[in-house]
């Protein structure tokens, strides 16, 4: 998305994370209430050089789960991984800072959807920056989160091993994530979607429908009849319609040759993006009226699951943080 506790789990110490890289993640096998005093003891034990990684003792042993209030209001300084409460197989990654987010997710980015950008190909570090670049967006904003189905983040890992490209610290770490949860297995579905929880212009406004937003592809890579829905109301919308949508989805650098990603972008858009410094119904040249009656007829025929029934809520108060950044790593 662009801008317009178990007591006897196994404790790991790992040395200080690379430069760039996020301090921890925390797997959190507590209430929701008690997340952030969890955080603190992972937090306090950065000043000595080393983090905790309560590591998960088998591949069915899943973060916990979290809403998305929850996810919202406990932005911290340290890296979580959670699946949301709705749909175990959407797993959430709520980053320290943009940094952190770009500096993991960036090149996967580019390898899966983003504009004039090779589909077969892993750029490596010195490319990605030059894309990066030319996109006009920094490595904090090439997204404000991003969203991925398992598939397509096993073929990334793929493609770069059979191009022997070295990967980043924080890449790796991802693929190390990625392995826990049993996704790295052929045929496993699943939808990995980001926030994070500091960054230079970020308020919690954004960081609150950014999350919405991520949660709607979330369910569009894991409900089937969801996606299938979708790309019914897609094609029949109006032909000049759908190119107010390709139009400005193009201009965010999305591929716009991909019609899976266009409807999959219209429909967090349009139905769960409720902040004009997003989406507004001039960016895709339509009336406020016109897209107003789009979207209440999108979420009129929806399907009964719950989804749905987020769409018709307040996005939730988030909070951001202040949270130290680092300079970004060196490209490979």
């Amino acid at each position: 998305m662009r801008h317009s506790s178990r007591n006897n789990d196994d404790t790991v110490i790992l040395r200080a994370p690379a430069q760039g890289m996020p301090r921890s993640v925390f797997f959190a096998r507590v209430r929701p209430r008690a997340v952030l005093a969890g955080v603190a003891i992972v937090m306090g034990l950065g000043g000595g050089g080393t983090v905790l990684w309560r590591s998960m003792k088998a591949p069915h042993d899943l973060p916990s789960p979290q809403t998305e209030a929850g996810i919202d209001i406990g932005a911290s300084c340290v890296t979580h991984a959670f699946v949301l409460a709705q749909d175990h197989d959407i797993l959430v990654l709520d980053f320290s800072s943009l940094l952190a987010q770009g500096q993991t997710l960036n090149r996967v980015a580019a390898f899966v959807e983003k504009a004039g950008l090779p589909r077969d190909r892993v750029l490596d570090g010195s490319a990605l920056q030059s894309a990066i670049h030319e996109s006009g967006a920094t490595e904090q904003t090439y997204y404000y989160g991003h969203d991925y189905q398992a598939a397509d983040l096993r073929r990334f890992f793929a493609q770069a091993a059979r191009q022997s490209i070295a990967l980043t610290p924080q890449e790796l770490w991802l693929h190390a994530v990625l392995a826990r949860m049993g996704w790295l297995q052929s045929d496993v579905n699943g939808a990995l979607i980001t926030i994070s929880a500091s960054g230079d212009g970020l308020d919690a406004s954004m960081r609150a429908i950014t999350l919405r937003h991520e949660i709607a592809h979330g369910a569009f890579y894991t409900v089937p009849a969801y996606r299938a829905y979708t790309r019914r109301f897609w094609q029949a919308l109006a032909p000049s319609e759908r190119a107010g949508f390709i139009t400005f989805l193009g201009q965010q650098g999305y591929d716009t040759t991909s019609e899976a990603l266009m409807y999959n972008e219209m429909q967090a858009y349009l139905a769960f993006t409720a902040d004009t410094r997003f989406f507004n119904a001039q960016a895709v040249n339509l009336s406020d009226a016109r897209l107003e009656a789009m979207r209440v007829s999108f979420l009129d025929g929806m399907p009964d699951f719950w989804l749905r029934e987020l769409a018709t809520h307040p996005v939730p108060p988030a909070s951001v943080s202040i949270c130290p950044e680092t300079q970004p790593a060196n490209p490979t």
